[in-house]
C-alpha cells in the first residue's frame, strides 16, 4: 500500500503540474463564445480523473498516519495534503464557479496563483514521502 501512496502522490503533483503549466493558461487563449462549454468540458473531465486520485491519496496518506508512528515528519504529507485540499474547496472551487458564466480576468489569475500553491503543497507532500523514518509500508 505504501507503494501504491507514493505512485499516487507523484502522479496527482505531476497532473497538477501540467495543470497549472499548460491548461489553465490557455483558459485566456479560448474564444469568449466558447468559453463556458470549454471550461465545463474542463472541469467534468479533470475532476473525474484527479478527484479519483486525490481522494484515494487522502484516504492512503490518512491511514499511514493512523497506523504509523505519530510524530512530526510522520504527520507533515497529510498536512500538506490537508493544505492542498483547503487551498482548492476554499480558493480553486469558487474560481471556477465563477469561471461557469465565463471567461473572468480576475478569476482565472486567481486560479492561476492558487494551483500554484496547490502544485507545492503536494510537491512538499512529495517529497517527505521519500524521507528516511516515514515508512511506507
Amino acid at each position: 500500500m505504501g507503494q501504491l501512496d507514493l505512485i499516487l502522490t507523484a502522479f496527482n503533483w505531476g497532473a497538477i503540474c501540467f495543470v497549472s503549466g499548460v491548461h489553465y493558461p490557455l483558459f485566456a487563449d479560448v474564444s469568449v463564445t466558447h468559453f463556458v462549454n470549454y471550461h465545463r468540458k474542463h472541469v467534468s473531465r479533470t475532476t473525474l480523473l484527479l478527484g479519483t486520485s486525490l481522494s484515494l491519496e487522502m484516504f492512503l496518506t490518512g491511514f499511514r498516519f493512523l497506523s504509523g508512528p505519530h510524530n512530526l515528519i510522520h504527520s507533515m504529507p497529510l498536512v500538506f495534503l490537508i493544505l492542498g485540499w483547503l487551498i482548492t474547496f476554499l480558493i480553486s472551487v469558487p474560481q471556477h464557479r465563477q469561471l461557469e458564466h465565463g471567461f473572468s480576468e480576475k478569476a482565472h489569475r486567481i486560479l492561476l496563483f492558487s494551483n500554484w500553491a496547490r502544485v507545492a503543497t503536494w510537491g512538499f507532500c512529495l517529497l517527505l514521502k521519500f524521507v528516511p523514518g516515514i515508512e511506507l509500508n
